[in-house]
């Protein structure tokens, strides 16, 4: 059998060479953008420019001011008045610094510059010897003559209180409330007394320093202002009570027994108690009663108070009794006034309205003027029927007591950390009665009644 020839398929063509797969070329650069214009790197945001301080209140009866202008920075309020020796220098601490003032041509002369560089929450007090006494934060009582020369060393006798002030005796001895409790005695050579109180301790006294000895030992801490009278001292206390401490013992000597009540004033005293012609002790208690006690520690009366009373009382040459009131009912602004209280009867004589609370303790004149001021920034004049005689606005809460530094000059401190001295017309205090915190210019708590020594310049 013969086999068939196979037939040949469709020959295979090879594609031409044009059509074969080439290599793809690479793809054309797109040309590059022209550059651009790069903007300049934005300034940094400018800080806005400070509001310009306002420019202090000057009343029509302005006189000068001390610091000319507010201090920069946050201010330490002064609550405080000033001292005023017998030739009428004028003796502040501001901005750490104990200055002595007069007023010529209108303007206050620095005499000299005492350096403590610290805050003093008290007053300057002066000694009957005129030697100055500052308690101040670095935990120290600094003694500077009226030429401002230090007497003797500083004393540590630990960190000051709010409310207290340092009180001098008659022989130049200091007595200071001391910060845990009690009573502190710094006599007249700076020495505490007696010494040493035991350990060493960090606070409120320096790290090496030994905690000073006890006059008069208490729990209870005197943060008020203390008056002596015939060698007794007599001061409040954060329980409520007034002390009469016996001062002309080694150790201080409490006079009234508090368990029978004695010195019970209701509430925590924080302020100076007043002292009328017949020894009463007047005292503004928190409790909103205005007490009198007599020098056994009785209660003889209490006033209620339509407010509380952050003053302290002083009293005119008739017996009348003045004292601030601060008022804050619940959704009222707060306000406060002035308060006159009958010195047989005990009741209310009048109220007078002022702006704001009143936490400025009165000063009295010697032509019946009475001047205080208000935390609205108003220092008011009114004579003693209550009515207003003139009101000036300067600027800042006026929280510090009132004192009359010269003939027709009454001062006081100001929030913003600037003693304000403004035109008045009395010549000087009341001759009679207790017209100003401390009874005195040179407010060292030590009472002129009873004939306890003649130095001492009202």
């Amino acid at each position: 059998m013969r086999e068939e020839a196979r037939r040949p398929g469709p020959a295979k063509t090879r594609p031409p060479a044009s059509a074969e797969a080439q290599p793809s070329a690479p793809a054309a650069t797109p040309p590059a953008p022209p550059p651009t214009a790069q903007k300049p790197p934005a300034e940094p945001a400018r800080p806005p420019k400070p509001k310009p301080e306002p420019k202090p209140a000057r009343p029509e009866q302005f006189a000068w001011a001390y610091p000319e202008e507010p201090p920069p920075g946050e201010p330490k309020p002064l609550t405080n008045a000033p001292a005023v020796d017998a030739t009428g220098r004028i003796f502040l601490h501001v901005q750490g610094r104990l200055v002595s003032l007069q007023e010529q041509a209108g303007h206050p002369q620095v005499c000299w510059e005492y350096v403590t560089g610290s805050h003093a929450p008290g007053p300057t007090t002066l000694a009957p010897d005129g030697s100055i006494r500052l308690h101040c934060t670095d935990g120290c009582l600094h003694c500077v003559t009226s030429e401002g020369r230090q007497t003797w060393p500083p004393a540590n006798v630990g960190q000051p209180l709010g409310y207290a002030a340092p009180v001098v005796d008659q022989h130049g001895n200091t007595f200071i409330s001391a910060f845990g409790g009690g009573l502190i005695k710094v006599d007249v050579e700076g020495k505490v007394q007696p010494p040493g109180g035991g350990g060493y301790v960090r606070m409120p006294y320096p790290p090496t320093a030994r905690r000073p000895g006890r006059y008069f030992r208490s729990r209870q801490k005197f943060d008020a202002g203390g008056v002596i009278h015939r060698d007794v001292l007599y001061v409040g206390s954060e329980e409520g009570y007034m002390f009469a401490v016996r001062l002309d013992e080694q150790r201080g000597t409490n006079l009234w027994d508090h368990a029978a009540q004695r010195g019970h004033a209701g509430w925590y005293v924080r302020c100076w108690p007043a002292v009328t012609d017949d020894g009463t002790l007047v005292v503004a208690g928190r409790d909103e009663h205005l007490h009198g006690f007599a020098p056994d520690g009785t209660e003889t009366w209490r006033t209620e108070m339509p407010g509380q009373t952050l003053a302290s009382p002083v009293i005119d040459p008739l017996g009348q009794i003045y004292v601030g009131l601060c008022q804050s009912r619940r959704g009222q602004e707060p306000r406060g006034g002035l308060v006159s209280v009958d010195g047989n009867s005990h009741k209310i004589r009048w109220q007078y309205q002022a702006a704001g609370p009143v936490e400025s303790t009165p000063v009295i004149g010697d032509d019946g003027v009475i001047y205080f001021g208000d935390n609205a920034g108003l220092v008011h004049a009114v004579d003693l029927s209550g009515k207003a005689l003139w009101t000036a606005q300067v600027g800042s809460a006026v929280r510090s007591a009132g004192t009359i530094i010269a003939p027709e000059r009454v001062a006081f401190g100001l929030d913003n950390e600037t003693l304000v001295v403004l035109k008045c017309s009395s010549k000087g205090l009341a001759s009679a009665g207790w017209p100003k915190i401390g009874g005195t210019l040179g407010q060292s708590g030590l009472s002129w009644k009873g004939a306890l020594h003649q130095g001492t310049h009202r």
